[in-house]
């Protein structure tokens, strides 16, 4: 941008970052993700916290060995130093550039871009320390370096043409395990203990429940808590359920469901198998723990060099090992082996790897910077088509030719219990099940109908006896939800009640041959029924039935404090900050404010500003300071975090946070009509709402 100042001579990283053009300053926000969190506010600070050592630290853990030889030779040596410092084979010569610009990209050394080998440039101080410290400065004639990585050995993948056929049904059988253990949760959900997190007995429930491994219900548990899906609710008792994400979530295709699943795992950090009961110290799972950057970072190692495998080939895990510990060889080698094996293990249950070697879904999920909505549409290819009818067999089978679609899925959960998955999976209409149906509130004849919808062939006779036949045996005993009495027409069920050992403890008293009432609440009434085998039915003031259905829990969605999603709305509206913040004076000034700012919810605020930073256009905002005045400010939102967000305020020429709590209201600056525009056109001065 011609406006932005620029120094006459280079002196630091902050420099150098301010004459990067708007492409190198976005691929350096990219490369360095931890040096935009807290998002800075301006290049200044994008430098200083770039150049902290810990930041540095993690970009160096980064390099491959080659990578790391070539910068280990630059920061030995006096500053500014050149390329021709290195000896390389006279082949390597131009890929020797490659690294050296390939450092100079992610900040690690700073200076004009490297064009050639007599290009001047300066290692970063803490770049200096962390690998200096541990080289001699070369003496005479130094060794050459070589620069090329071992070919990666592979072999032939039998059945290659189904590999991403079988990820595809991982991959759907992965978000039918999240949402079948969401909706377990739903009507069951698990109390946190008070140390934090589930107990063992809850994580085996889990497991019972989808019928797999210890390590395998907590990888799902803490994927659900990760992606949003799962969280704890406001209460006392700090119950876990599906969050309200959830339930927008679940009414999405399973393609468009595996996206955002897909992406959580990529964010993991949680140690699952400490979690899990496999190593000697175990943790709660959704324990509060702090968090292991370094399997986040291995684990997309693992799937970058998975990519590089040609496809309808496989490298066996020995190999796999040592290629990335050539590619990560400052990684500690028990942290590879484990993070590596974790990483393979996980990927197969979410169908981003099958038999060792990566599917279509892992090579779009490995893309840069690539975007849920991208992930979406790859997916839905992949994975097989849902489907909206079933089969219903005499045997009270209903066979459902592929995965349901989320409709169907909900009317089977109500009317079938599951007896097997697959490609085609297989539900059982069971008297139990038939119950369970009616007492949701559908009368036997909406029940019949409904699965007369959705069958491909017409219901054969016995699922319709069987569906009659229960509707006969409901409604046998009744219980009275407004003043806690039972009836019955048959007296010697009466009877039976009354003789039960629990018949004191609920104050049953017999008002009449065929009722009898109680100080309990109906609920305990309506128990003691059903254990005792009968069907009960609930009914109203009014004498007509309720439905049966249990409470179903919601959580709120988390408010995440991760560092933020880079992506290319990020970057863009990052870099386009970053160089506002560079000009000599404020830029936006000249656009007219509105009159006044409507007063909005907090969530109505969060949508117009979610909107401004899609869209990348400036809005103005109602925003209350500290001293309690309202002012009206124009900024461009950068990100949200949790309850804040990051935007350019333009009357200040930087980048500031905003508690999201404290604006009442906001207006896209290309919504305001002329007629609202204030006149005055002050955007920081008071408002008049």
């Amino acid at each position: 941008m011609s406006t932005t100042m620029r120094p006459s001579r280079m002196r630091s990283l902050a420099d150098d970052l301010r004459r990067r053009n708007d492409d190198e300053l976005s691929e350096f926000i990219r490369q360095r993700t931890d040096a935009v969190s807290p998002i800075p506010a301006d290049i200044s600070e994008l430098a200083s916290q770039a150049s902290a050592a810990a930041s540095v630290r993690q970009a160096i853990d980064k390099l491959s060995g080659p990578e790391l030889r070539v910068l280990t030779a630059l920061a030995v040596v006096n500053q500014p130093t050149s390329a021709s410092v290195v000896g390389v084979p006279p082949a390597q010569e131009a890929e020797l550039m490659g690294v050296v610009q390939r450092l100079w990209a992610v900040g690690l050394a700073w200076g004009p871009r490297p064009e050639d080998a007599g290009s001047q440039v300066h290692v970063v101080t803490a770049a200096r320390d962390a690998v200096g410290a541990q080289a001699e400065p070369p003496a005479g004639d130094a060794a050459e370096i070589d620069l090329s990585l071992r070919p990666i050995i592979t072999s032939a993948l039998p059945l290659a043409n189904t590999l991403d056929g079988q990820g595809g049904q991982h991959a759907l059988a992965a978000v039918t395990s999240l949402s079948t253990l969401a909706e377990h949760w739903s009507q069951n959900p698990p109390t946190s203990l008070k140390s934090g997190g589930l107990a063992v007995r809850d994580v085996n429930a889990v497991s019972e429940f989808l019928g797999t491994d210890e390590l395998t219900a907590s990888f799902w548990i803490e994927l659900a808590s990760e992606a949003g899906l799962v969280g704890p609710e406001e209460s006392a008792s700090a119950k876990y359920a599906p969050t309200v994400f959830y339930d927008t979530w679940r009414l999405s295709d399973p393609g468009q469901q595996w996206a955002p699943v897909a992406a959580a795992w990529l964010r993991l950090a949680r140690d699952i198998d400490s979690v899990s009961g496999q190593t000697g110290d175990r943790l709660s799972v959704l324990a509060d723990q702090p968090g292991q950057p370094w399997r986040r970072e291995l684990r997309s190692a693992t799937l970058q060099l998975l990519a590089q495998v040609p496809p309808g080939q496989i490298c066996e895990f020995p190999d796999l090992i040592e290629h990335l510990a050539e590619r990560r060889p400052r990684a500690r080698r028990d942290r590879l082996e484990v993070a590596c094996h974790s990483a393979l293990r996980e990927s197969d249950l979410l169908g981003i790897t099958a038999r060792g070697a990566i599917t279509a879904l892992g090579r779009a999920l490995v893309e840069p910077a690539v975007r849920e909505e991208q992930l979406a549409l790859t997916a839905t290819a992949i994975l097989p088509p849902v489907a909206e009818e079933f089969v219903a067999q005499a045997d009270l089978t209903l066979v459902v030719p592929g995965p349901p679609s989320p409709a169907l899925r909900r009317l089977l959960g109500l009317v079938a219990d599951v007896e097997s998955t697959g490609g085609a999976a297989v539900y059982r209409v069971t008297a139990d099940s038939a119950t369970r149906a009616l007492g949701s509130g559908l009368s036997p004849t909406d029940l019949i109908a409904e699965l007369n919808t959705r069958s491909a062939t017409p219901l054969p006779q016995p699922l319709e006896y069987l569906i009659n036949d229960a509707a006969r045996r409901h409604g046998g005993v009744r219980v009275g939800s407004t003043a806690s009495w039972i009836s019955s027409d048959d007296e010697s069920v009466i009877a039976q009640l009354l003789a039960d050992p629990q018949a004191g403890r609920l104050g049953l008293t017999r008002l009449a041959p065929s009722v009898i009432a109680s100080t309990a609440p109906a609920e305990e009434l309506l128990s003691l029924a059903s254990g005792l085998g009968h069907v009960p039915t609930v009914v109203g003031a009014d004498g007509e039935s309720v439905p049966l259905a249990r409470p179903v829990h919601r959580a709120p969605d988390p408010a995440r404090k991760d560092q933020p999603g880079v992506d290319d709305v990020f970057v863009t509206a990052l870099t386009s900050a970053l160089r506002r913040s560079e000009l000599e004076e404020p830029a936006g000034v000249a656009i007219a404010a509105p009159r006044e700012l409507p007063r909005m919810p907090t969530a109505a605020t969060a949508q117009v500003l979610r909107r401004a930073q899609v869209q990348q256009v400036p809005v103005w905002v109602g925003y209350a300071d500290n001293a309690g005045s309202m002012t009206r400010r124009l900024v461009d939102v950068v990100a949200s975090d949790g309850g804040a967000i990051s935007a350019f305020d333009h009357s200040h020429g930087r980048i500031r946070t905003l508690v999201l709590s404290r604006i009442t209201g906001a207006v896209l600056a290309a919504d305001i009509s002329s007629a609202d525009m204030d006149p005055v056109g002050n955007q920081d001065g008071s408002s008049n709402d």
